[in-house]
């Protein structure tokens, strides 16, 4: 080889040397597991227990045979994931950003914030040493399931299961916490399956004799009391939108596929027939607890939106097994959770499992309701005990700062329905009383309500609501009457919930005869905050059919709209979601009662209240004259290299209301290297302040790029290039200078041709840096921008 051809080489290694580390340093974080896997190297997964074990007695070993299926390991975000997952949901509700409404796919979102297919590999591989089967990986790349059985699960988490009794059921569940290698157990949220206790449905049955006098709910009903009617006037009835329900059994026993009784009701409230689809995953059991709940939530959901597809998706677990399913398909742009239990009830790995999978929800799009319970402020408390014992609780998933959280509310605009002369005397807001076959609606208009609380000699009854323990407070739960209290409240917003006055009638177990009577003249009445969920989901698909949109996580623009315009809610003033409690119990004072009272604005017994359908779409995006402007005080910045300024942003509204909160984000001008921003909160109403944060950067701003590492290696190479010319002797010595150049190129990198820019001392002598910080605000389609001008020295 020739001095010059040798030259036109080394020219082309040091090309592709600049290209491949520029190309590593922008890809997304790679390999997590960066050790041998091995079983002499473990480490314990922390809150992997269920809480519920501490109550239950332990039976023993459950036999090593018995099957153990869709079992799941989730793994977690990265740090810097994280991180990049909480700025892409912001983005996502930003229209200025380029991200605005662009929902990922699984498959976009596994790319971005799952696992490596290498780290996976090798977790894969771990469970197939350890007997497990049909292992597969999710889309999103965030899980593996695999199936098995109790032996291998307590060989390879050294975790056994044990059969528990408890208060007169059968359980099984992992008796200690199970260790993985600690290769990939930092990387891991949680392991579902591993026990048998699931979470509860949240309707209330009431069952009537009545023929006459009372009134009974329909779909007709709702769409006239919450002013739904404006949205089917308009043309919107759900063409082309789909909501997910949530189920844990079968509608039928055997699980033949049919659903008889949805059609039933269908059919007698006037609607045509459904698009219903049945999604079985897993094997589930016929349910009696369960069956009123799946047909109560597929026929009010696809009643309120009659043209969209219902998809009834069930498994053993609503939440760990339906839900995931449901996220990692991407099936339905809109979610119905009628299932959940009190914080407590999880340990921590669940809870973080959970969320994640409420979190990649939002980031594709998906819109999730959820019921608040049905035990008040008591949330932990059965329903169908006495006094309460355990103390304030809130209900998961509500209480995620992912999902609306449905309150209860119940009519208070006239008595139950009496009947003199076989004349009803409520006409105010009935016309007449239900007849013997109940299918026609008799609303006349929207009726008053109040806080759900039908407490009674037959249990706990009302609207849940109070304080997470587990979830800080979200940005956006701002405005009049929400407590300063640094936690998420719940609810959101409330819906009629009585059984009581006024209940929802359903078909269900083939009980739907005569009209929706039975063949004794019985009716099955339903209530519960379980029935606001479908109701509001439904809801939302109207409202992503007018918006040709997903909404993704609609309690942003719920408090917006609050503050903006007011008129859009019926502000529940009166009624407690309180329950008695137990003398001397958690929580429970000298008045005997424990919960929540409702007052003007938000409150924890009914949230923002209940809604004005017609009026919420109309105000979703804002007046046609509203506005705002943004100031910052100071208005410059002058910072030492790794110091951290503060400027006040206020937000001030012009014209009309605006249909939403303002959404603040910053950028930093590239001119001053790896200075960050931040706004809080990023969430705010006109009136309201903000406060921007600039960290400045230590180097100069070349070290702050993410490719500077790769430039560094590249002049580094470049500098070699003279003493690559000047060389004159043999091949070997040529091609030894070639070796040279592969390993002094990554020490001569940290040089860069001489230069310093490390981060210690030498950042003092670094040339001073100026540019500027953006702030961008956002409500609607409105936004504006001001310049903080930044210098560093």
């Amino acid at each position: 080889m020739n001095r010059n051809g040798l030259f036109r080489s080394t020219v082309r290694l040091v090309v592709v040397l600049i290209i491949g580390t520029f190309s590593f340093a922008q890809s997304s974080p790679g390999q997590r597991i960066t050790r041998p896997v091995s079983d002499a190297d473990v480490a314990r997964l922390p809150g992997g227990v269920h809480p519920h074990l501490a109550q239950a007695i332990d039976q023993g070993r459950l036999p090593a045979n018995r099957p153990l299926n869709r079992m799941a390991i989730f793994f977690k975000p990265s740090a810097a994931q994280q991180s990049d997952l909480d700025q892409l949901l912001q983005q996502q509700q930003n229209p200025a950003s380029p991200n605005y409404h662009k929902w990922l796919t699984p498959e976009q979102y596994g790319a971005r914030f799952g696992m490596s297919s290498s780290d996976l590999t090798k977790v894969s591989t771990w469970l197939q040493t350890h007997g497990f089967r049909n292992i597969s990986v999710s889309r999103s790349r965030t899980s593996l399931e695999f199936d098995g059985n109790a032996g291998q699960v307590a060989a390879a988490f050294h975790a056994p299961i044990h059969q528990f009794v408890l208060n007169g059921e059968t359980h099984y569940a992992n008796s200690t916490s199970p260790q993985l290698p600690a290769a990939f157990a930092a990387a891991v949220s949680g392991i579902t399956s591993l026990n048998d206790f699931r979470p509860r449905p949240r309707s209330q049955a009431h069952f009537t004799s009545s023929v006459s006098g009372s009134h009974f709910l329909v779909p007709g009903d709702l769409g006239t009391i919450y002013n739904i009617n404006s949205l089917y006037n308009a043309g919107l009835d759900g063409t082309g939108q789909a909501i997910a329900v949530l189920g844990q059994t079968p509608l039928t026993d055997p699980d033949d596929g049919t659903h008889a009784d949805v059609d039933r009701f269908r059919s007698l409230v006037g609607l045509p027939a459904g698009n219903l689809q049945l999604i079985k995953t897993g094997t589930p059991k016929y349910s009696l607890k369960d069956v009123d709940e799946a047909n109560l939530d597929i026929e009010w959901s696809g009643a309120i939106a009659p043209k969209a597809q219902v998809l009834f998706v069930y498994s053993d677990n609503a939440l760990f097994t339906s839900l995931p399913y449901v996220v990692n398909n991407d099936l339905a742009p809109v979610i119905s959770i009628s299932y959940g239990n009190c914080e407590p009830a999880f340990d921590a790995s669940s809870i973080t499992v959970l969320t994640q999978t409420l979190a990649q929800a939002n980031a594709q799009g998906q819109t999730i309701t959820a019921a608040s319970g049905d035990s008040g402020a008591a949330d932990c408390d059965d329903p169908t005990g006495g006094a309460a014992s355990k103390g304030l609780a809130v209900d998961v998933p509500a209480s995620t700062v992912y999902v609306t959280g449905m309150g209860g509310s119940e009519f208070n605009g006239d008595g139950p329905g009496t009947v003199s002369n076989g004349v009803a005397s409520d006409t105010q807001y009935w016309k007449g009383s239900s007849s013997e076959t109940d299918t026609s609606a008799t609303a006349l208009s929207y009726i008053p309500e109040v806080t759900w609380n039908d407490t009674g000699a037959a249990g706990l009854a009302a609207g849940g609501g109070g304080v997470s323990t587990f979830f800080s407070k979200p940005p956006w739960q701002t405005g009049p009457g929400v407590p300063a209290d640094g936690q998420r409240d719940v609810p959101d917003i409330a819906l009629t919930s009585s059984p009581n006055h006024d209940g929802y009638l359903i078909c269900s177990q083939g009980n739907c005869v005569n009209g929706f009577r039975k063949s004794d003249h019985t009716l099955d009445v339903i209530g519960g905050t379980s029935v606001a969920s479908p109701v509001f989901a439904g809801i939302v698909a109207l409202l992503d059919q007018k918006l040709s949109t997903r909404l993704g996580n609609v309690n942003p623009s719920l408090y917006g709209i609050a503050v903006s315009t007011p008129s859009v809610f019926h502000d529940i003033t009166s009624g407690t979601n309180m329950v008695p409690c137990q003398a001397g119990s958690k929580d429970c004072g000298a008045s005997g009662m424990i919960g929540y009272t409702a007052t003007a604005g938000y409150d924890l017994a009914s949230g923002l209240g209940s809604l004005d359908i017609g009026a919420l779409a109309a105000a979703w995006n804002g007046g046609g004259s509203a506005d705002f402007t943004l100031s910052a005080s100071p208005a410059s910045l002058a910072l030492a290299r790794g110091g951290t300024g503060t400027s006040a942003i206020a937000i001030t509204g012009t014209g009309t209301p605006l249909g939403g909160s303002v959404i603040l984000t910053c950028t930093v001008s590239p001119s001053l290297g790896a200075t960050t921003c931040a706004v809080s909160p990023g969430s705010v109403n006109p009136g309201q302040g903000a406060t921007l944060s600039v960290t400045a950067t230590h180097n100069a701003a070349l070290r702050s790029y993410p490719w500077g590492a790769g430039l560094e290696f590249g002049l580094a190479a470049l500098c070699l290039l003279p003493a690559v010319s000047a060389k004159r002797s043999g091949q070997r010595a040529l091609r030894n200078l070639l070796l040279s150049i592969f390993a002094l190129v990554f020490v001569l990198g940290m040089m860069s041709c001489g230069g310093g820019g490390s981060n210690n001392s030498n950042s003092n002598s670094e040339s001073p840096l100026s540019g500027s910080v953006t702030v961008q605000g956002v409500s609607g389609g409105l936004s504006h921008t001001i310049l903080v001008p930044v210098s560093i020295n």
